[in-house]
């Protein structure tokens, strides 16, 4: 029946039937089909491993498709069909085939995983906290393994740099432009232009807005953790502070406690912590005359106790050390961070014996503020957007799951968003009832600046001694045109900037023979007068001799205890500020001090209240020479530079000693 196109007694049908519509399009579908396939390999190039594997797939199965179109899935059917009976006749032939050909892909697939190439990760930088920095870099860290693909490529690469706050805030203020770099978007002095910067609160951020340019953008702060404020009281004293307090107790009523049972209460500077910045916000009643008080009473509480006058971080490092080399723990109360008490001297590596110490055992003020940790996007101008920008916004967003929180509080010892307490701990002594911790409060900047301004106002005036090193070292060269003495000379002139109107300054230097050194060149003079002298004072400094350090050391200090027979009970916050590029070569007769000697003058009634801080440059340093032992018993810290960053490293020391 072909006429008819019917089937016929066979079952087939007629040359002259309909055909099915497959047969009229199958050329147009197979070109269509092989065009979509063409665009899909085409894309592989442009995206990243995971979407070329499914391009790939589509791909394959596009041109499947279309082939089948062409020839009809039954021809496959078929060949598959001969195939299968062809195996199993000769199974005995095929089964070893197919086990080297699977051996072999599976080995080749191998050597591919291990020769292939990863796409260059985004680059993402981030600034955090100072004290902490090494916690929040291991959630960085975290994030980064997370963000690894299915070929174990990492999508991401951070780059975490921890900062102080009067740094950071300089920098940012400025739209990070200090030095030059041929980097864009770097600087020599500062690093990389951050993509996020982790904030200790959205009040610090609001503060950072207001006062930068156009040449940064910050995004809205997005909370991300929290830390409560914390009186840090040693294991030991706990119990006693604990018997007097309640948990409704403010934090003035818990200094006064703490005051009471013996304990001197002390706290970083303001001016260097932001949170002891806002721990000022609760404890000033807004007088400046209350506010003097209780400035000059911490003051002689860290003197006393042998305590820097910086940071939480150095702080808390010196409390270990001195608790780990003591029978029992300074009787101290510290006014800080529930991070920070909890951690105590585990941040602090390099301190013999840190960690060691007592634990520190957190009192929570009633109604108190608290660090709130926000991550803040940051748009530089030019803005780069791109890859860097995507894995900004993704780091974020991460922060904020589930996994992050847990990162978060596991590596920095953080609260999460809930203020749950943190596994193991609710501020209490071991087998003591759980109690309810007092929920932390936001502080706006507003009242953050206020407290800045009113500390500002009410702090100890400095007294600052200034040592420089005239040795003959110091006319080595530096940088360029400009010899170590040029440099040491700019930096001491740039750094009494910080210096504030009722603070006092004095430069001498010392070279030659130790009878004959230190000479002063400016005598303590308040400090506008003291800028205006000071070029001329140092300007005919030329270097030559040898570095009697020690000797310059011991006329120093004992100059400067002797001019407040008082001791403990001096005004003024009292500074010996050294720069030195050398060891200590008195040359001719042995030099009248030692590092021995000068380390049991500070133990002396009279030198109470006198700190010593040592600026180690050149071949100095404070790693391998006693400066650290002899600043460390006069309360002071020694701080390594290069010529390079002394100008820096000047300006971070005056900036704490003269709070401006």
């Amino acid at each position: 029946m072909g006429a008819t196109g019917q089937p016929d007694s066979s079952g087939r049908r007629g040359r002259g039937g309909p055909r099915p519509w497959w047969e009229d399009y199958r050329t147009t579908v197979l070109t269509v089909l092989v065009a979509v396939a063409g665009l899909c390999t085409t894309a592989m190039g442009v995206v990243g491993r995971e979407a070329q594997i499914v391009l790939l797939v589509v791909s394959v199965a596009l041109v499947l498709l279309g082939l089948a179109a062409l020839v009809r899935v039954p021809t496959y059917a078929r060949w598959f069909a001969a195939a299968g009976r062809w195996a199993v006749r000769r199974w005995t032939v095929v089964l070893p085939v197919v086990l080297v050909v699977t051996t072999g892909a599976g080995l080749g697939l191998l050597w591919l995983q291990r020769e292939r190439s990863c796409d260059d990760a985004a680059e993402i930088a981030v600034v955090v906290p100072e004290d902490g920095a090494a916690d929040f870099s291991a959630v960085a860290d975290a994030f980064e393994r997370d963000s690894v693909n299915t070929f174990s490529c990492p999508s991401y690469h951070v780059t975490t740099f921890g900062m102080g706050w009067p740094a950071l805030r300089a920098a940012l203020v400025s739209g990070w432009d200090e030095g030059s770099s041929e980097e864009p978007g770097a600087s020599l002095a500062l690093g990389p232009r951050p993509d996020v910067w982790i904030a200790e609160s959205t009040a610090q951020a609001a503060l950072v807005t207001q006062e930068a340019g156009s040449a940064v953008t910050a995004a809205e702060p997005v909370p991300v953790a929290g830390s409560p404020l914390v009186l840090a009281v040693p294991a030991p004293y706990a119990q006693g502070l604990r018997a007097t307090t309640t948990s409704d107790d403010p934090v003035r009523v818990l200094v006064d406690a703490a005051e009471a049972v013996g304990l001197d209460v002390v706290r970083a500077n303001p001016d260097t912590s932001f949170a002891a910045a806002l721990h000022s916000v609760s404890l000033y009643d807004g007088t400046v005359a209350d506010a003097e008080a209780l400035e000059l009473s911490l003051g002689h509480a860290l003197e006393r106790a042998g305590l820097p006058f910086g940071s939480d971080g150095a702080l808390l490092c010196r409390l270990a050390e001195l608790s780990a080399a003591t029978a029992e723990p300074p009787r101290v109360a510290v006014l800080t961070t529930e991070r920070a008490a909890v951690t105590g001297g585990a941040d602090c590596p390099a301190v013999p014996g840190a960690g060691t110490g007592a634990e520190l055992v957190p009192f929570y003020p009633e109604g108190g503020p608290g660090l709130e940790y926000a991550a803040v996007r940051l748009d530089w101008a030019p803005a780069p957007g791109g890859r860097g920008e995507q894995g900004a916004e993704a780091f974020v967003r991460w922060l904020t799951t589930p996994r992050g929180q847990a990162v978060l509080e596991s590596r920095a010892r953080v609260r999460d968003l809930n203020g749950q307490p943190l596994s193991g701990l609710d501020g209490l002594l071991a087998g003591e009832p759980v109690v309810a911790v007092p929920s932390s409060g936001r502080v706006g900047d507003t009242r953050v600046r206020g407290a800045e301004n009113l500390y500002r106002a009410a702090r100890r005036p400095a007294r600052v001694l200034v040592l420089v090193d005239s040795s003959a070292s110091m006319g080595r060269p530096a940088d360029g045109e400009r010899n170590r003495m040029d440099v040491a000379r700019r930096g001491v002139l740039t750094a009494l900037g910080h210096l504030g109107g009722a603070d006092e300054v004095g430069i001498w230097s010392f070279s030659g023979a130790a009878g004959d050194s230190p000479r002063p060149l400016l005598d303590l003079t308040r400090s506008t007068q003291a800028r205006q002298a000071a070029p001329e004072a140092l300007r005919p400094v030329l270097p030559g001799g040898v570095t009697p350090l020690y000797d310059a050391l011991d006329a120093g200090t004992s100059y400067l205890a002797g001019l407040d027979p008082g001791g403990a009970s001096r005004q003024h916050l009292t500074a010996l500020v050294v720069l030195t590029d050398g060891e200590d070569h008195p040359g001719g007769p042995a030099g009248a001090a030692s590092a021995a000697g000068l380390v049991r003058a500070a133990q002396e009634p009279s030198a109470a209240g006198v700190r010593v801080y040592a600026v180690a440059v050149g071949e100095a340093s404070c790693q391998v020479s006693e400066l650290q032992e002899v600043t460390t018993a006069w309360g002071g810290e020694c701080w390594d530079s290069g010529f390079g960053e002394l100008e820096d490293t000047l300006d971070g020391l005056f900036a704490q000693l003269g709070g401006r």
